[in-house]
């Protein structure tokens, strides 16, 4: 597999109808890795369940919730996976899921899905992606999902990113922001306040060095928010595996 196609999508709950335009943006893409934020167990979660699997993403963790209104977060593959909650604690909730994939001989690729929650609540999820292990950055690795998070005036229209130092902790602790690498002058957002209308790029996949190297494409697609199937840009990664 030369090119390993990656999506990363807040599906705001994917409820009813939108199930179909979900998965057919999903197909579009012809994305080898899903992961979906805001995941809801229950009927429609079942819907999409089914769905991924007949696009061939039949590798899935979706971390259980205690209600089907609960948000959790999903990682489909195409390849075999070895995933589970992150991080490995029963006190907080399931908001970022831990895989490890073999894509070719020579890459084995780990990576983290997020879906942060808001302000302080997000301390912990950034201090157990502070702990993890040299390893990740030594090898093929991914942070990807949605951090509620950003650089102000950068990755915002405001100032009122809560856990900006820690997200910048990541960067200086050498996480590569994939998208800011190749487009540092630009502003994108992926959402876009309802009531004042402000936009923040709240979506980001942080490479480790190596993973940097094979990043091949990353780009929003801004389509699917402005077409109101989700609240939300959607995120393309693609390596040259």
């Amino acid at each position: 597999m030369p090119l390993l196609k990656i999506l990363s999508w807040n599906i705001l709950h994917g409820g009813g109808s939108r199930c179909a335009s979900i998965l057919d943006g999903i197909e579009k893409s012809a994305a080898d890795i899903v992961t979906l934020q805001e995941f809801r167990h229950g009927k429609h979660g079942a819907v999409l369940l089914e769905g991924l699997k007949s696009l061939g993403l039949t590798s899935i963790c979706a971390p259980e919730t205690s209600s089907a209104r609960e948000n959790t977060l999903l990682i489909a593959s195409r390849l075999p996976m070895q995933a589970e909650p992150f991080p490995a604690n029963a006190a907080l909730p399931a908001r970022a899921v831990k895989a490890q994939i073999e894509v070719s001989p020579t890459v084995e690729l780990n990576m983290i899905a997020v879906h942060f929650p808001q302000k302080r609540a997000q301390v912990p999820y950034f201090n157990a992606l502070q702990a993890l292990d040299a390893e990740w950055q030594e090898g093929y690795s991914l942070l990807i999902g949605d951090f509620n998070c950003g650089i102000p005036f950068e990755d915002s229209q405001t100032k009122t990113f809560y856990a900006t130092h820690l997200f910048q902790q990541l960067l200086h602790s050498g996480w590569r922001d994939a998208w800011r690498q190749r487009h540092p002058d630009d502003r994108e957002f992926t959402w876009v306040s309802t009531r004042k209308g402000n936009g923040f790029r709240y979506d980001h996949a942080l490479v480790s060095a190596l993973a940097d190297k094979i990043v091949t494409d990353v780009r929003y697609d801004h389509d699917v928010r402005l077409g109101k199937v989700s609240d939300h840009s959607s995120l393309y990664l693609e390596l040259d595996c």
